[in-house]
């Protein structure tokens, strides 16, 4: 059912030695055959496995399921290589590559304008042989494991090609016949070129991990109980410290503001573009940047409780999965190296057949060997998923898996969820209507002196209304409250009441005085009545408001040719209402849990596909039998944990990007996969026929596996 976990066991994998989708494939089976697993996704770009699998299986017989495919394995965590670590292995292979480039243009200046005398043949060796030997020692060294294991990659289709070249060129040298030696060097210089770039821009690709990891500040100063301040790592931090973060450092934990006020920069947690007011009560999150106040923090959430660890965590499983239209790209691979085994072989033995000279038919069978690239077709899907989940992620949107940005690709209806998801979930004084000479400020400002005491909610909209717009609240006295109706109390050397209407007419209010307010502009809002003296100042209309952004959000969902729809278990008043001043035409009011689950089976039953976009604990039915279900961050655990994807912040907008995003990748893949395909399809018979020569047929190679992933990468500009 899409949107809902498995109850298997998960276990996370980093894989070495993979190079093409060959390797995907063999790595996969040799999972899938282990007892207890049921399924094994494998991805090229990240160099990771995810198998599920039954929870009494050790991660040990996965390990060893790999390693008897030939290749190695280890648990993957969720630490981020170091920055020198990764610039020493970088130089080492610029090192090698630019050697091997050196002497391969020498080689190849040799072979075509120094004059054919012996000394030529013998430099043209020796330099051959050392990049043979140096450069394309990881090609050698990945093809004989693969021969141990009885199996093949590309690693085997480079060393293969480059190492009959190699000893072609030294039998021709010593039989008077035109010697190889270029080609030999260029093969392995060329397609090593085209791998260095190639990891280059997959690691870009999956960049956003990096950047996340730096969120994480690596100091906290605690404030001890006699008033100290200590500096510690951010590591050692517990649950209840009490942390002192300056203006313009980041907050190292997640918790709660004990002392302070100002403002912090959310965007990086959220994608919240305007920075976020804090004062005590407020809840912040590990990675904020702190504006120009010093706050003080309570620890509730650290280590990989925090927020930004969960975002990493998620972020990682879902770069690593695999969406499903990569199956048929993997079914190909498991069967393309020995597919072009056969046809160079074939190559070889058609050429001779039909009496051409046998160094043609070498050539030629070289060629097939080098051109044939099953690194694009193990790229084609997994670095498109690695950028764009990486993407959304920096722009608060979060997909668990590879699946959900697929589906949702496809969605033709967005049903929203009101409370919480397209209003604030919070009552809102909606409008000030004043009577008479009475003002808009005079009426907030005795209404909130008088409910500036109570706990309940409309009293505490009242008072943040009056609050916001900077109005002195003066104090009240001796207050009475009547359950239901309203509250009395003096205010000054007045007497003030704030209520229902009945409430007012009992202390006084003339009833004619009401008729004087006028229409009511929020027709769904709840109406209270603020008199002094008993003399009626006006109203006040209270209500959830719909958040700034849904109408633009639902505009912008209508031009990508999704239907909206409101389902909301309120009243079919307050439901119109807000579904008004969104633009939504599709209304569901008075819906249970189990109906807005019915309206979206429904909708599918029809052929469509659904998202439903929600926040709290009753929307988790929905949200699970949706295609897509989509979880507002500020919602219950259930919503998260039931959602395919999660909005951090409560920005609808968020949503039609997502779309847009989803959309765009599967564009992406699809473009990647046909490459890859027809790249093959195409240069592979071309070499078979001789017409690409083998040092074309090397650069074509590299080439065409960059080509993928810088596809790929274009993403960052096209959404």
């Amino acid at each position: 059912m899409p949107g809902t976990l498995s109850t298997e066991a998960r276990s996370e994998l980093r894989i070495e030695g993979m190079t093409c989708a060959s390797c995907v494939a063999h790595v996969t089976r040799a999972l899938e055959r282990v007892p207890g697993v049921a399924d094994a996704q494998v991805n090229l770009a990240t160099e990771s496995a995810v198998v599920a699998h039954r929870p009494d299986l050790s991660i040990a017989e996965l390990i060893a399921a790999v390693e008897s495919a030939g290749y190695r394995a280890h648990p993957l965590g969720p630490e981020i290589p170091e920055d020198a670590t990764r610039e020493r292995d970088l130089l080492r292979e610029r090192l090698v590559l630019a050697t091997g480039i050196v002497l391969t243009a020498v080689v190849m200046a040799l072979a075509m304008i120094a004059p054919p005398y012996a000394w030529n043949d013998a430099v043209s060796f020796a330099l051959a042989t050392i990049v043979w030997g140096i450069v394309g020692f990881r090609f050698h060294r990945g093809a004989l494991a693969q021969l141990r294991y009885r199996t093949a990659n590309m690693d085997t289709l480079v060393s293969l090609g480059s190492t009959a070249a190699l000893v072609y060129s030294v039998v021709a040298s010593f039989t008077g016949r035109p010697p190889f030696y270029d080609t030999a060097a260029a093969i392995v210089t060329l397609v090593s070129v085209g791998k260095y770039l190639e990891a280059r821009a997959r690691r870009r690709s999956t960049r956003a991990l990096g950047m996340l990891a730096r969120l994480r500040p690596q100091r906290a100063r605690v404030r001890s109980a006699d008033g100290g301040v200590r500096e510690i790592s951010a590591d050692d931090v517990r649950v209840g410290d009490v942390l002192v973060v300056a203006p313009g450092e980041r907050i190292p934990v997640d918790g709660v503001v004990l002392e302070g006020s100002g403002t912090v920069d959310a965007s990086v947690v959220t994608g919240e573009a305007m920075p976020v007011e804090m004062e005590p009560g407020r809840r912040v999150a590990q990675g904020m940047l702190n504006g120009d106040a010093v706050l003080i923090v309570r620890a509730e959430s650290v280590g990989a409780g925090s927020t930004v660890a969960r975002i990493m965590e998620i972020v990682r499983q879902a770069q690593g999965s695999m969406p499903r239209v990569q199956r048929l790209a993997d079914r190909a691979a498991g069967i393309f190296v020995p597919v072009i085994l056969a046809i160079s072989a074939v190559t070889y033995t058609g050429w001779l057949v039909l009496a051409h000279a046998p160094f043609e038919g070498f050539m030629a069978a070289v060629a097939t060997l080098v051109v044939a690239c099953p690194c694009a077709l193990g790229l084609a899907t997994p670095v498109a998923i690695a950028v764009a989940v990486g993407l959304a992620a920096r722009n608060g949107i979060l997909f668990k898996d590879a699946d959900a940005l697929e589906r949702l690709a496809h969605v033709t209806e967005v049903i929203f969820d009101k409370t919480g998801t397209l209003t604030e979930g919070k009552p809102q004084v909606l409008a000030v209507r004043p009577v008479g000479d009475s003002t808009e400020e005079e009426v907030l400002a005795n209404a909130a002196a008088v409910e500036s005491a109570s706990t309940h909610p409309l009293a505490r909209a009242v008072t943040a209304a009056a609050q916001v717009r900077g109005l002195a609240i003066p104090p009240s006295r001796d207050g009475e409250v009547r359950r239901g109706a309203g509250v009395c109390a003096t205010v000054g050397d007045a007497t003030v009441i704030v209520g229902s209407r009945r409430y007012l007419e009992d202390h006084g209010v003339p009833p004619a005085a009401f008729d004087l307010l006028g229409v009511q502009a929020h027709p769904a809002a709840t109406v209270i009545y603020v008199a002094r003296n008993a003399r009626l100042l006006g109203a006040l209309e209270l209500g959830d408001a719909v958040r700034p952004q849904a109408r633009e959000a639902v505009a912008r969902l209508g031009a990508l040719g999704v239907t909206v729809h409101l389902a909301s278990g309120d009243a079919p008043p307050a439901v119109e209402a807000a579904a008004r001043e969104a633009g939504i035409e599709e209304i569901h009011a008075a819906c249970v849990p189990e109906e807005k689950a019915r309206l979206v089976q429904s909708l599918r039953s029809e052929g469509r596909s659904v998202a439903f976009v929600g926040d709290g604990i009753n929307d988790a039915p929905a949200l699970a039998v949706a295609d897509v279900g989509i979880a507002m961050g500020a919602g219950s655990e259930a919503a998260l944990e039931t959602a395919g994807a999660a909005i951090l912040s409560g920005d609808l907008l968020a949503v039609p990007a997502a779309i847009v995003v989803a959309r765009a990748t599967m564009r992406t893949i699809v473009q990647n996969l046909w490459w890859a395909f027809g790249y093959n399809a195409v240069l592979v018979p071309l070499a078979a026929f001789g017409i690409v020569r083998p040092i074309l047929a090397a650069g074509a190679m590299g080439f065409s596996s960059l080509f993928v992933v810088a596809n790929a990468l274009l993403l960052r500009r096209r959404v």
